[in-house]
C-alpha cells in the first residue's frame, strides 16, 4: 500500500466533496464536517484563501483516503481518514499541529462518542476544552412543513443574477452589524464569491420579502443527491422583523423544497431552541480539544 501525499489545489475540490460524502456515508460521527460545511467554508468571505495549498491530501492509488485542514483560519482544524487506514491517523494529526496551529496551538472538535480518536488526541497531548459543537438532525419524512406567512410577506428563492445587493444589505443587518452597509468593490467581490459556491442551489436558498421588495429573512440550504440529507446554513432575520414567524417560514420552505428533491434528513450545528421548536432533536456532540504549542 503506497499513500501518496499531495498539498491541495483548486482541481482537487471536487474530490474534497466526494471524500466527505462518503465519509458520512454510513457513519455519521463526522457530520459536523460534511462536504457543505466544506463548501460554505471554501466560498465565504472570511476563507483566508492564501493558506488553501496547507490543506493536506492523502492518496492510495489516486482515490482521496484521507485530508487535513483549517477552518477558515488557522487554529482550528478537521482530519478525517476513510475506514480501515487507521495507521495514517497520527501522521495526518502531527501534520496538522505542525500547519494549522496558531499562537494559541490547535484546537480540533471530536465527536464525544468517538473514542478513537479522543484517546488518539490525548496521546499527543490534546487537553478538553470548554468549546464545543452541537449537531441537531430533522428527519423529513411524514414531518409537516406547513406554515403561515406573515402579512405583506413573499416567501421565495434568491436571484443571485439581480439580487446581491439585496441580499448583502439583509446580511449585514441581520448578523447585528453597526454602520452603513459597506458596499466597497473588496466587499461585493466576496459576496458575489459566496453566491459563486460551486454546488449553491438558488431553489433551496429562501428569503422573505417585504412589500417594498427588501429581503428580510434568509434560509440557505446546501443539498448534493449524492446525499440523503441538507445542511442548513445561515438561518437569520433583520431585528425589526424578528419574532413575527419569518425565520420559520424560510426554513420550513426551503425544507420542503429540499424533500421534493430527495432530501431525507437535515442538520443544523445549533443547539438553538429555535430548531428544536420546529422539530430538530439531538444528533451529536462535539467538544473541542486542544494543543498548546
Amino acid at each position: 500500500m503506497k499513500i501518496v501525499f499531495r498539498n491541495f489545489d483548486d482541481s482537487c475540490y471536487d474530490k474534497v466533496c466526494d471524500f466527505l460524502i462518503e465519509l458520512s456515508k454510513d457513519d455519521r460521527k463526522h457530520i459536523n464536517w460534511n462536504w457543505a460545511r466544506w463548501e460554505w467554508m471554501f466560498f465565504h468571505p472570511d476563507f483566508n484563501r492564501d493558506l488553501k495549498n496547507k490543506i493536506g491530501l492523502w492518496y492510495l492509488d489516486d482515490e482521496l483516503v484521507a485530508m487535513a485542514t483549517y477552518d477558515h483560519y488557522f487554529g482550528e482544524a478537521f482530519f478525517a481518514t476513510k475506514q480501515g487506514l487507521r495507521e495514517l491517523e497520527k501522521d495526518i494529526l502531527e501534520y496538522a499541529i505542525a500547519t494549522f496551529s496558531n499562537e494559541n496551538g490547535l484546537g480540533i472538535a471530536v465527536n464525544d462518542k468517538d473514542t478513537h480518536i479522543l484517546d488518539l488526541l490525548r496521546s499527543n497531548n490534546f487537553v478538553k476544552n470548554d468549546l464545543t459543537e452541537n449537531v441537531l438532525e430533522l428527519k423529513l419524512e411524514n414531518f409537516s412543513l406547513e406554515f403561515i406567512t406573515s402579512e405583506g410577506i413573499t416567501i421565495k428563492n434568491i436571484d443571485i443574477k439581480n439580487d446581491l445587493y439585496k441580499l448583502h444589505h439583509m446580511l449585514w443587518k441581520a448578523f447585528d452589524n453597526e454602520g452603513p452597509v459597506p458596499l466597497d468593490e473588496t466587499t461585493m467581490s466576496k459576496q458575489k464569491e459566496m453566491l459563486s459556491a460551486k454546488n449553491l442551489n438558488t431553489f433551496l436558498h429562501i428569503v422573505a420579502e417585504n412589500e417594498d421588495g427588501d429581503y428580510v429573512a434568509y434560509c440557505g440550504l446546501w443539498y448534493s443527491q449524492k446525499t440523503d440529507y441538507v445542511y442548513v446554513e445561515p438561518v437569520c432575520t433583520i431585528p425589526e422583523y424578528r419574532h413575527k414567524g419569518l425565520g420559520k417560514a424560510v426554513v420550513l420552505e426551503a425544507l420542503k423544497r429540499s424533500r421534493s428533491l430527495g432530501a431525507e434528513k437535515a442538520y443544523v450545528i445549533s443547539n438553538s431552541y429555535f430548531y428544536k421548536s420546529l422539530g430538530f432533536q439531538q444528533h451529536s456532540h462535539y467538544t473541542f480539544y486542544w494543543h498548546n504549542i
